[in-house]
């Protein structure tokens, strides 16, 4: 009898053992993005197709994210919200950001004053501002949308440098007009400012959300964005130095006669203030057409640089290629609103809307919070009572960062937030590491993706090297999703486990994550192996030169949240 209960067990756990071999959720495919033609930091993935058949990759010449606490694709020209609140951090920290210039956060300033490009698309797509950047797919790769910077001032007097957006449907480009024109020095009409951030096909018709200019805004803010001072406290953020407005333009079948409809008023329109708005998507749900984005409010004060954003929706109308807006409402948050109430928020911005109802967005706080001003994501549901969710708030700590980037119509989320037990001071004190997660707006249910990317051996045994390279990921930043699942994300690669532990050697790349399973929404816990960023003790952390002086590492810091050092 003992014979045979040992027997059963030996079979019992060889039967466990043979089932414990799993493969990764998702699959890792690195873009060929390739080297910017400037030596660019990057490459940076911002964004995926629909229909996931191409990845949209970005590389900037500086590194602003790091001294505003933001990513470092995020706009630092239109997204007041990204610069306004200025450098957090301990005062050597923010001084070391601007004063190294070349190619830190100054260089982002210097840039803005003489209209030099910043960003150079690489991969599927190329090219700088001067010759037309693309920020955002539709549903395949033959649609998109981007802007084109002139190389010169639009007056041989002047400063500024016209940014005009652009759609572009199998092949057909089309400029992206704003109302709004300037006049240069023939007398001729020119587009002042309009940039795009989705495209979205509706039947038979493709329509863009952005951005565009109403005003040039007072004179002060005008010059002192484009031709004001060069100080880390200083002129910067009088911009865009317009007054914008929330726009969509909708193409017709070709990709041809766009029309521009531009938002009729402001939630708390005051013009003693800079007031920015932008549309960021639109949806179908319940039989009505929603779209997103943000809204000015001049409750925070009646100085010019008092303007804040507020997450809002619109219902829109949509007869042949006429679009209307109806009525404004605010995302409803717990926090409030800008300059209302107990104060505690600074801006809030709504970054997409899916076929569900479901708008997805960020806060930002303006008082700290565990020695924090965190960005926290909001998830809300148009119709519902009550307040937006907040999925992460103060986790895995009190204070903790999160931020949404993109919504699919499964209700799935991809973002970032601070990493597993990175929970140092930000305020006065340095940036966090970050960790790109997934989220399930319809359930709750939430992943790490570094999580999602570990396969077990035939013992059970955590594996996460990619089993075609060998290589070690770890995933940072996730900023599109497409509607099979596909992510498009920014990962540090390395050969071993070891560079991965202690985070040297590292290289910065674009990747595509593919879920192995057609049903992405609801993730078995098999595929859930614990995969969290080693922290080091700050002797580990100076035996290993934060990064053996790395160009990765460097790059790392110019995406934010990670440790700070200086470079070398």
């Amino acid at each position: 009898m003992n014979k045979q209960f040992t027997l059963l067990a030996l079979l019992i756990g060889a039967s466990l053992q043979a089932q414990a071999a799993q493969d990764p959720f998702f699959t890792i495919t690195e873009d060929s993005a390739g080297s910017a033609s400037k030596g660019y930091e990057g490459p940076w993935a911002i964004g995926i197709s629909k229909q996931g058949d191409a990845l949209l990759t970005l590389h900037t010449d500086n590194d602003a994210g790091s001294y505003f606490s933001r990513a470092p694709f995020a706009n630092f020209l239109v997204d007041r919200f990204n610069f306004e609140p200025g450098c957090l951090l301990a005062s050597s920290v923010c001084n070391s950001y601007w004063d190294d210039q070349v190619h830190r956060t100054y260089q982002w300033r210097i840039d803005n004053l003489n209209g030099g490009s910043q960003r150079e698309n690489t991969g599927a797509f190329s090219g700088d501002e001067n010759d037309g950047i693309v920020t955002a797919l539709g549903d395949t790769s033959d649609d998109y949308v981007g802007y084109k910077m002139a190389t010169a001032p639009y007056k041989s007097d002047g400063y500024y440098h016209v940014r005009t957006a652009f759609a572009s449907v199998a092949g057909n480009q089309v400029d992206l007009n704003a109302k709004f024109t300037l006049t240069n020095d023939s007398g001729s009409a020119v587009n002042s400012l309009s940039l795009p951030n989705s495209m979205t096909k509706l039947d038979d018709r493709y329509i863009v959300a952005g951005t565009v200019a109403v005003t040039a805004g007072s004179d002060s803010s005008f010059k002192n964005c484009y031709g004001g001072n060069s100080d880390k406290s200083g002129h910067f953020t009088y911009c865009p130095g317009f007054d914008t407005q929330a726009a969509f333009w909708v193409l017709d079948s070709s990709g041809d006669n766009p029309q521009l409809t531009v938002a009729p008023s402001y939630y708390r329109a005051d013009n003693s203030v800079l007031e920015t708005a932008a549309a960021t998507g639109l949806a179908e749900y319940n039989g009505k057409l929603y779209g997103v984005g943000y809204s000015s409010t001049g409750e925070a004060g009646s100085s010019t640089l008092s303007g804040r954003n507020v997450a809002v929706y619109w219902d829109l109308t949509l007869s042949g290629n006429t679009l209307s807006f109806g009525s404004l409402s605010k995302v409803p948050l717990a926090l409030g609103e800008p300059g209302r109430g107990d104060k505690k928020m600074r801006h809030s911005w709504a970054i997409g809307v899916n076929s569900a109802g479901y708008v997805v967005g960020n806060q930002l706080y303006t008082t700290n919070k565990n020695r924090n001003r965190p960005t926290e994501m909001f998830v809300y549901k148009i119709g519902q009572s009550g307040n937006a969710v907040i999925p992460f708030e103060n986790a895995p700590a009190e204070g903790a960062n999160s931020q949404a980037a993109a919504i699919n119509d499964h209700s799935m989320v991809v973002g970032w937030r601070d990493a597993r037990n990175y929970t140092s001071p930000v305020v006065s004190g340095t940036n966090r590491l970050q960790e790109a997660f997934l989220y399930n707006a319809a359930s709750g249910s939430a992943w790490y993706l570094n999580d999602l990317i570990c396969g077990k051996s035939d013992s059970g045994s955590k594996n996460c090297a990619v089993q075609s390279s060998g290589k070690y990921y770890h995933i940072t930043y996730a900023n599109g999703i497409s509607a099979d699942g596909s992510i498009a994300a920014t990962a540090y690669r390395y050969d071993n486990e070891t560079d991965l532990n202690k985070k040297q050697n590292g290289v910065v790349v674009s990747i595509k994550m593919s879920p192995a399973v057609a049903d992405f929404t609801s993730i078995d816990s098999k595929y859930v192996v614990s995969n969290p960023p080693v922290v080091q003790t700050a002797a580990e952390e100076s035996e290993s030169g934060g990064g053996g002086g790395s160009l990765f590492w460097l790059t790392l810091l110019a995406a934010p949240f990670a440790w700070w050092h200086r470079r070398h």
